[in-house]
């Protein structure tokens, strides 16, 4: 096996852009969660909803060119 070779398994790039994805879910919901129980106020509901499990899947769309780069410049 050569170590610099040109072809590259394109299967390695859905495997690094799937998992810079879920590395950015779990950022993304413990920073949320973190924020939330930092501003939680007792009498009130706990501040995670709907919108920031949006915000969070939108952010870790990141993941799919964040993988493209790294396997374009064979970052592994």
């Amino acid at each position: 096996m050569k170590l610099n070779s040109p072809k590259k398994p394109i299967w390695t790039l859905f495997f690094i852009c799937f998992l810079m994805c879920v590395a950015l879910i779990m950022l993304g919901a413990f920073s949320y969660l973190l924020k939330g129980w930092l501003i939680w106020d007792f009498d009130k509901p706990f501040p995670f909803g709907k919108a920031e499990i949006v915000t969070i899947l939108k952010i870790s769309l990141l993941g799919i060119p964040m993988g493209l780069v790294f396997w374009i410049f064979d970052i592994r």
